[in-house]
């Protein structure tokens, strides 16, 4: 669960600002399904004619950090299964002493009598750490399903004297889970691993989604293992009970974990299995028609139906909301804005809503007292004032009203008419969020998204689509904002939302973009090029269908189309990311796809070195990241030749953007040829290896922010969404298919969807079956 407040909860917090920048889009964890390239069609038998590259110098501390433990250990177990030698450290660097488990896993393969003595020091090197990390051992029997009950349980498996093969194993899954354990709870401070659940390897809470980048964090046997032994792989996966978590490294739907006929079939036949380990896919969106805007009904109406129709036929409304204002504190809200919105203004009128009004704040005062949230009356920043003929006059009890429960049309708001936001846009200003925090999710709302009235001919529809299609583009900002401001944030922009239905006249005064939404952002990485190909699409569809309705509104066609603009960038996070990108840039020219020759005679001229025309670029990449200049050559590999010739000024590489080392990492440690990988450019990958790209560099990120799964090599993005001439190509180089993520998962299982994305939909069922062969 996300950590939130309860209902009544309240945030109290000063808020005179909001910063708002587009999230970090992590491409890597999520990468869209698109088209295969251009070149995805090329020789499966051509192979890199470079030698290997020697692995980079390691960055001080990274050989020890407990997921890369975990990754290197995941991947030397599965190398030793298949007869080969574990991957030799760095010189200098030591190995950690979990690596034992390795050699212990072997002698247990062996049959060799070292096993037992051999898989009881890691045992024990593993339940000190732990000892250590939850707290030590004592004679109280801990909590039942704590991390303590998990260490005690499977600290004694381990410690017990291994009888036999079978006891061996018991013995080696249990060390396994000691282990894993410990490398897991060591990658959280100690407030993070008090409500980690060892056993399902869960967050128990968390501030933000990125929090949970140790879910699902296990050690697995390789999934040969089986072969031979599955009777005694069955055996230690019903002793540890539900300590034992995914014990086999096969891929297996989600449910059958421990479906070990499967993951038999699987280890003797992947080809030949691969179907029946793919998830299960979800189902289409059925494409429904848009409905028509609802017809106004026949008279006489109900109070719902006057609450949706008022706008359109007022009279009709008016007996309905009369005899609803007096059974309840809404009847008696929605009644007043009625009265204001739809009756002129006269002395007899105003009286009447004065008094309605009245009787809301009495009963706004009665619940705040009920509620033991009398702060809310004294509130300044609520403006609770005596109704006057404006609509400023009604903000306050409006607010009052929603924010003390005294008249809610849901059960932590009220919603106001959509009809009377339409005559009186002023009025949306109640939605405002004053607090920044969980304390504005209680204000009042536009009942326009809220089931309390609609804009007739509004493309609600289209908005829908761009909106939640831009998730990806703003890194799924809301969910991984730390804190209760993310509710402020969300209230701000729900409110800019209704103001493009119900005031779109606003919009005028604000200037007009001169770029689409997220067109500088879209450069600054080849995944969000693609993204940006998908949203652009999406937007112009919505930008077209906003001009026509807003010309129905009043509006001329220069102010709809001013407007309907404006609001693109004002209902998403994000989509102005450093404001229009330079017109002519060496990182616009390579994106854009320009010929080889204009990029060439664009260096040449040495317009390449002025970094003032940067700016746009610099400015977005302060917010969202940016990859280097050689990641975005890769859409165009012809580009790529030219920016290798490319010689910068010795500590200006950075400045003017001219970092072009087949080997430039981005900021989680992204190479050039992963990124090729990604996208399935071959042709790209293949003159990047050419170069000297390092085919096993490896993702990672350093500092608070962490990848779920991270510890990525460029075959697994391959292995994700690309071509089978591209799993070959990296194979051929000599892409190490045992090397494991930090979840313990290679690139077979990015192939059949059981990494961070779904399974790949590049390849067609033959290529599959013969590219698990290859990964497996």
């Amino acid at each position: 669960m996300l950590l939130a407040f309860g209902t009544r909860a309240r945030a109290f917090a000063s808020w005179s600002s909001l910063v708002l920048a587009a999230g970090l889009v992590v491409a890597c964890d999520k990468p869209a399904a698109g088209p295969p390239s251009p070149d995805a069609s090329a020789s499966a038998s051509a192979s890199a004619p470079a030698p290997i590259a020697k692995p980079r110098e390691p960055r001080t501390g990274e050989y020890d950090q407990p997921r890369r433990v975990l990754a290197r250990m995941q991947g030397n177990l599965e190398r030793v299964v298949d007869g080969k030698e574990p991957v030799k450290l760095p010189a200098g660097v030591e190995a950690h002493p979990f690596e034992a488990l390795v050699g212990a896993y072997k002698a247990v393969l062996d049959g060799d009598a070292s096993a037992a003595d051999k898989l009881a020091a890691v045992a024990k090197e593993a339940q000190s750490k732990l000892d250590a990390l939850v707290g030590g051992s004592n004679d109280a029997k801990p909590k039942d399903g704590s991390n303590a009950d998990y260490v005690r349980r499977v600290g004694a498996i381990a410690a017990a004297k291994a009888e036999g093969p079978e006891g061996t194993m018991i013995r080696l899954v249990a060390t396994m889970r000691l282990v894993d354990a410990a490398l897991v709870l060591a990658n959280g401070e100690d407030f993070q691993n008090a409500d980690y659940n060892l056993f399902k390897r869960y967050e128990g809470v968390v501030l933000r989604e990125t929090d949970r980048f140790r879910d699902g964090d296990w050690l697995r046997l390789p999934c040969r293992t089986i072969l031979g032994r599955r009777a005694l792989v069955e055996a230690a996966a019903k002793r540890l009970e539900k300590a034992a978590g995914p014990v086999l490294g096969c891929p297996t739907p989600k449910g059958r974990e421990l479906d070990f006929d499967l993951m038999e079939r699987f280890a003797k036949d992947p080809a030949g299995t691969v179907a029946d380990v793919l998830p299960k896919k979800p189902e289409p969106p059925k494409e429904t028609p848009a409905a028509a805007d609802p017809a106004v009904p026949a008279e006489p109406w109900d109070r719902g139906d006057a609450i949706v129709f008022m706008g359109e036929k007022p009279d009709a409304a008016e007996k309905p909301l009369e005899a609803a204002s007096k059974k309840d504190a809404v009847g008696k809200l929605d009644y007043a804005l009625f009265l204001h919105a739809f009756r002129p203004q006269s002395a007899a009128r105003d009286a009447k809503i004065k008094k309605l009004l009245g009787e809301v704040e009495k009963a706004s005062r009665a619940a705040a007292k009920k509620n033991q949230d009398e702060v809310v009356l004294e509130d300044s920043s609520i403006d609770l004032r005596a109704y006057d003929g404006t609509d400023e006059s009604l903000l306050g009890i409006l607010r009052v009203a929603s924010s003390t429960e005294a008249a809610n049309t849901t059960s932590a708001f009220y919603a106001i008419p959509c009809a009377v936001l339409l005559a009186r846009p002023k009025i949306l200003e109640a939605t405002t969020p004053l607090f920044g925090g969980n304390r504005d999710n209680f204000l009042p709302r536009s009942g326009c998204a809220w089931g309390r009235g609609f804009v007739r001919g509004f493309p609600d529809r289209e908005l829908a689509a761009y909106t939640e299609a831009t998730v990806e583009a703003d890194g799924n900002f809301y969910v991984n904002h730390g804190g209760t401001m993310r509710f402020a944030l969300a209230a701000a922009l729900k409110q800019r939302e209704e103001t493009m239905r119900v005031a779109p006249k606003e919009f005028l005064d604000k200037p007009e973009p001169a770029m689409a939404p997220y067109e500088t952002w879209s450069y600054m990485t080849p995944e969000s090029r693609v993204i940006f190909g998908r949203l652009s699409h999406l937007a112009e569809a919505l930008e077209k269908k906003l001009v026509a309705h807003y010309q129905t509104r009043g509006l001329d066609e220069k102010q709809a189309k001013h407007a309907a603009h404006v609001g693109l960038f004002e209902v998403v996070w994000g989509a102005s990311c450093g404001d229009a990108p330079p017109p002519r840039s060496l990182r616009k020219l390579v994106a854009d796809g320009a010929p080889a020759a204009e990029i060439r005679a664009f260096i040449e001229k040495g317009e390449h070195k002025d970094a003032a025309r940067l700016a746009p670029f610099d400015k977005c990449a302060a917010n969202t990241g940016r990859d280097p200049l050689l990641h975005m050559a890769v859409l165009d590999p012809a580009a790529l030749p030219v920016l290798l010739e490319i010689s910068a000024e010795p500590g200006k590489e950075k400045e003017l953007d001219l970092e072009v080392d087949p080997n430039e990492r981005n900021d989680f440690g992204k190479t050039p040829l992963m990124a090729a990988a990604q996208q399935d450019r071959v042709e790209s990958a293949r003159i990047l290896l050419q170069r000297g790209a390092l085919v096993d560099d490896t993702t990672f990120r350093w500092g608070s922010f962490r990848i779920a799964h991270d510890a990525r090599t460029a075959l697994m993005y391959a292995a994700a969404r690309g071509s089978l001439p591209m799993i070959r190509l990296l194979l051929d180089a000599g892409a190490d298919k045992y090397a494991a993520d930090t979840k313990g998962l290679r690139a077979v299982d990015y192939l059949v969807g059981h990494g961070p994305v779904p399974a790949n939909s590049v390849l067609s069922p033959a290529e599959l079956a013969e590219a698990v062969k290859l990964l497996f």
